[in-house]
């Protein structure tokens, strides 16, 4: 038999230990169990024993390159004492090698056909993506594991197995085995006077093989023996170990793929070729099961893409049944029958499934999904797939809980971002607000306090929509006109088709309306006419094109000019509400971007909410951000940036202009406030507010500067095409009077500057402001009149 032997370099280590084959070993074991033993199995050790001393040879070392084929009597009585006579050559994996080296010198048919690869039939022992270091580091592990229990009988309980994935010609799965080198006929012969070794340290330590080789250097040892070789069959427990990485790995970013992993590793798990499987989460959204679509693509029951109605009705059937009965279905053969018993198997047949099982995964009673296996073999599955399954269970609950726990983690994401005022820059303290409520023993817990920052800065922007009021009412005003007229044109045409004394008082009613808002509208008139068509219009119109058929083309065209919900005319308002919603939609987007942005350089509190346009509040400080510094710098940076984003907003709405169905303008308004102040979160509004009488007044400033005049005139501050920006303090002036000449000379504020004392407000005094120019167009813009000062 020829000797199977690793390619080049895998046996680097032999420069530095001597390993010959010897049988000495093995006889001197059998004549311990020949001692030890009294049945039959004596005489055959005996007889061994007395064939290997008539040759003294056989007892000597022997030459890894000397002919074995002289020793082959020898050599098969060996293998008849190892392996058993039940041992089949060409099912089971099974040699011998010389210790310390891959290298066998006897092997089954079975073990060549795994590990024999290549034209030259070289023997990978090791899996083939495994790099040479880590053969060589493997190979001095586990021998120095042999030299401290053979040497000085200290016990070493570290492992080190050898894991092969196979591909399976037969069935063409994979298997993985672990190979088993037993030791038990290797002996270790001394070159030299026994080193000292400190067991106490080497445990202590975990001393590496490298350092092993400095302590006791491999030319102090030379083995003689041979080692056998068996493997074991550990597809199940690795497959297992898979799931669990898939579990404790599994994330937001990869959650759809382990799944998609999962599925390819049942079929070897079942060891059963051709089965697909796929697990499908059942996660509970206020104690309703949903389904998640990422998990539908490639399902065998849920697989339809296209047909939302269908999905969710068998979705629903598959819900009820795996509810009901928690326990596994098997369709040994998937029929007509079969799916009239159970209806959410219909779309089986098509995709060419002849045997199925559903599985149903529950934890504490509770279904979080079902796994499905299917098979295009009749009869496919038995009683040993579910025994298959067994192993697999608890893993499968951890996997859905996992998913479950992912899912509760994205709703509570987008909860956090688009409902609450909670951000991250504040977090970290209502965190440790709730960790030292809980660390508190229960009968001395309070109510969490108010969770405040103190110290902080504001700043407060505001982008409006010019005349919103006004655009509102005139969008009012038309569609209540076009309704009244479309009202009289309707009588007109009615009353010549029939005679109804009502009808006349019906036109007289509508023509007062239309009369008393053709020039203006006043208040309350809108209500009138809402009741006039709801309570008196409507119901004669719905009643007569019920009853009489020649009317109903001409009421046709009235019902076909009001909006089905609202019942009126609405095509005014909806206009202006689709392009309010247009340019507040851009604003708030481009805030959301910068909101981000800007947490770069200092954690910030942004809050942003909507009016008529959209106003925002920035709070930063150092009791905002404990892990960093703060800095005035990062202050004056968001004043800058404040400037900056407002003329990119009036740049960006005035670009709009031309896609809205209403023209609206946008006004933007800062406020400059230059001393700190102390924020407090109110639970009743999720939301902070300021703390003290003195902080409380910029509260009042921002709620009442909107709409201020310019002191001594009707003039508004707040113009479109400006930034305006209100202060109280020279020295607020002069920092702001720096970024708008920066911003001059970048062409993005025209030149020119209006420095503008605005009129007294209700309890509010002293309040001055500066208006710049945006630069709206691409060109650019020639100077301007100077600076101008209103007194």
């Amino acid at each position: 038999m020829k000797a199977l032997c690793a390619k080049q370099g895998v046996n680097s280590i032999e420069p530095l230990l001597e390993s010959h084959l010897s049988f000495g070993p093995f006889i001197e074991s059998l004549k311990e169990r020949a001692e030890s033993t009294t049945d039959i199995r004596a005489t055959f050790y005996k007889y061994i024993i007395e064939k290997f001393e008539a040759n003294p040879a056989t007892m000597q070392p022997i030459a890894c390159t000397e002919d074995l084929s002289k020793y082959q009597e020898y050599l098969d009585l060996v293998i008849a004492a190892i392996f058993p006579v039940t041992s089949d050559p060409e099912k089971d994996i099974y040699g011998l090698g010389v210790p310390a080296r891959l290298e066998l010198f006897y092997y089954s048919d079975r073990l060549k056909q795994l590990f024999a690869k290549g034209t030259d039939q070289l023997l990978v022992a090791t899996p083939e993506e495994t790099s040479l270091e880590k053969v060589k580091h493997d190979k001095l592990t586990r021998l120095y594991k042999l030299i401290i229990e053979k040497v000085y009988n200290f016990p070493v309980t570290y492992l080190n197995d050898i894991i092969h994935p196979v591909d399976i010609p037969e069935s063409g799965l994979k298997k993985y085995i672990k190979l088993n080198i037993d030791t038990r006929f290797v002996d270790i012969k001394l070159n030299g006077e026994l080193p000292p070794f400190d067991y106490a340290e080497f445990c202590a330590r975990q001393l590496p093989v490298e350092v092993l080789m400095d302590v006791l250097p491999l030319s102090l040892f030379r083995l003689e023996g041979f080692v056998i070789w068996t493997v074991e069959d550990v597809t199940q427990e690795e497959v297992l170990n898979h799931m669990k990485d898939l579990v404790l790995n599994m994330d937001q970013d990869n959650e759809g793929g382990s799944y998609e992993l999962l599925d390819t590793i049942f079929p070897t798990l079942l060891d059963k070729r051709g089965t697909t499987a796929h697990l499908v989460p059942f996660p509970k959204i206020n104690g309703t099961s949903v389904l998640e679509e990422q998990f539908c693509y490639t399902d065998t029951i849920l697989g339809i893409m296209g047909n939302r109605k269908q999905q969710r009705l068998l979705f629903q059937q598959l819900l009820d049944y795996a509810t009901q009965h928690p326990h596994p279905l098997v369709v040994p053969d998937v029929n007509e029958t079969t799916i009239q018993s159970y209806p959410f198997l219909k779309h089986l047949p098509h995709k060419g499934i002849r045997s199925f099982i559903l599985c149903p995964i529950l934890h504490q009673h509770e279904l979080l999904g079902v796994l499905e296996l299917a098979s295009p073999k009749e009869n496919d599955f038995t009683q040993e797939t579910i025994s298959r399954l067994q192993a697999a269970y608890p893993l499968l609950v951890l996997l859905l809980n996992r998913s479950i726990a992912l899912l509760n983690g994205r709703i509570n994401r987008v909860i956090k971002e688009q409902f609450t005022a909670l951000q991250p820059s504040v977090e970290w303290k209502f965190t440790d607000a709730a960790w030292q409520y809980l660390s508190t023993p229960e009968h001395e817990r309070k109510d969490i306090g108010n969770i405040t920052f103190d110290e902080v800065y504001p700043l407060y922007g505001a982008i409006d929509i010019r005349n919103s009021s006004i655009q509102q009412g005139n969008a009012i005003r038309e569609d209540l006109l076009e309704q009244l007229q479309l009202v009289k044109k309707t009588l007109d045409q009615v009353s010549k088709a029939i005679h109804l004394p009502l009808l006349e008082e019906l036109q007289y009613k509508n023509d007062s309306l239309l009369n008393a808002i053709s020039t203006n509208l006043q208040a309350g008139e809108d209500l009138k006419v809402n009741e006039f068509v709801d309570y008196e219009i409507a119901p004669v119109l719905q009643h007569l094109y019920e009853s009489n058929a020649s009317l109903k083309p001409v009421l046709n065209q009235y019902f076909s000019r009001v909006d089905k919900t609202e019942g009126h005319v609405y095509n005014h308002r909806r206009e202006y509400e689709e392009s309010l919603a247009k340019v507040n939609n851009v604003i708030s987007q481009y805030l959301e971007k910068e909101r981000h942005s800007i947490q770069q350089s200092f954690p910030c509190y942004f809050e942003k909410y909507r009016t008529d346009g959209i106003e925002y509040t920035i709070y930063i400080g150092q009791s905002i951000a404990y892990e960093k510094k703060f800095d005035l710098l990062y202050l004056r940076n968001l004043r800058l940036w404040q400037l900056t984003s407002m003329a990119q907003i009036a740049r960006i709405t005035h670009q709009l202009a031309p896609e809205l169905k209403v023209p609206l303008k946008t006004t933007q308004l800062l406020l400059m406030h230059s001393s700190p102040i102390t924020i407090s979160f109110r639970n009743d509004e999720r939301r902070f507010d300021v703390e003290g009488a003195y902080n409380i007044r910029y509260e009042i400033i921002k709620k009442r500067i909107d709409k201020v005049h310019i002191k001594g005139s009707s003039e508004r501050l707040t113009q479109p095409g400006t930034i305006a920006i209100v202060f109280s303090y020279g020295r607020e002036m002069e920092e702001y009077r720096k970024y708008i000449a920066f911003l001059q000379d970048k062409k993005i504020l025209k030149p020119g500057l209006e420095i503008l004392d605005l009129e007294e407000l209700q309890g509010v005094s002293g309040l001055k402001a500066l208006r710049v120019h945006v630069n709206l167009e691409e060109a650019v813009v020639p100077a301007v009149e100077g600076v101008r000062i209103a007194k």
